[in-house]
């Protein structure tokens, strides 16, 4: 559910979304424990775990997470709405300051990526990703990575709009597994998403 200061599910958020259904079919049998990184609505995490739930499995948890008190109202609304809140909790929190290491199992994230600097409001700030459109995105996936119990997938959106060289030697270094689940070709911009596979932080 929205208000005026909340991103709305849009292009970015349904391209995710595919490919968060994706691991969460390959991952419905297993235990989760679900976080997602500025939830904004909760529109990507909501859509898995009912994905999960059709299938007959009820083995998981999601933290949803947003800086923006806004943005924490209307996923609350948005989980009463769609009857999950024994599946979900969302917190206000800068990204993930709030949790212990080791805590996540599937972490997802669709952070501003927009190469603009935007001191504005809430909405704003939604889509404002720093000069190469890296600042939210470095601080998520450095975030996904202290937070990853073990082996997990990290799903997460990237733009042709951000500095794509830096992401790519992020992930090299970092990652198992690399896959892009769908990229989108728009008039101004490609926009993909990618899931790393991440081991324990040591």
């Amino acid at each position: 559910m929205l208000n005026e200061e909340v991103y709305a599910p849009s292009d970015d958020t349904f391209i995710i979304a595919t490919g968060v259904l994706q691991i969460t079919d390959e991952l419905a049998e297993k235990h989760l424990i679900i976080t997602e990184l500025g939830c904004g609505t909760g529109y990507v995490t909501i859509l898995a775990v009912k994905k999960i739930l059709s299938k007959g499995f009820s083995n998981m948890y999601a933290i949803l997470i947003d800086i923006s008190p806004c943005a924490v109202e209307s996923a609350l609304k948005s989980v009463k709405a769609n009857e999950l809140n024994t599946y979900m909790d969302i917190i206000q929190c800068d990204g993930a300051s709030c949790l212990r290491g080791g805590s996540a199992e599937l972490i997802l994230f669709n952070p501003p990526y927009l190469p603009v600097e935007d001191g504005g409001g809430w909405l704003e700030k939604s889509w404002s990703g720093g000069s190469e459109g890296l600042v939210v995105w470095d601080k998520f996936f450095g975030d996904a990575l202290r937070i990853c119990k073990g082996s997990c997938p990290v799903v997460f959106t990237i733009s042709s709009l951000q500095n794509l060289a830096k992401i790519l030697q992020r992930l090299q270094n970092s990652c198992k597994i690399i896959e892009i689940h769908e990229c989108v070709n728009f008039f101004y911009e490609i926009i993909c998403s990618v899931c790393c596979i991440v081991g324990a932080v040591k």
